[in-house]
């Protein structure tokens, strides 16, 4: 006799279960921790993807916080 077993959820989860507050991602935390695991993981392709994104994000808050200087 076998026996099998297994997880069952009875909540299928959705995307719209998880509610993000857009003003309170660092990105630029996000993505130096996956450029991190990119270095561990040998991923060169990551790693230039997440570096391209990081100085987008970069140029993105300094052009935020030099929009109201004169």
């Amino acid at each position: 006799m076998l026996l099998l077993g297994g997880c069952v959820t009875i909540h299928d989860p959705q995307p719209a279960d998880t509610k993000f507050k857009e003003e309170e991602r660092d990105w630029v935390a996000v993505f130096i921790h996956e450029i991190n695991v990119a270095v561990e993981n040998d991923d060169v392709g990551a790693y230039h993807f997440f570096m391209q994104e990081l100085l987008r994000e970069k140029v993105r808050l300094w052009k935020e916080k030099n929009a109201n200087k004169p």
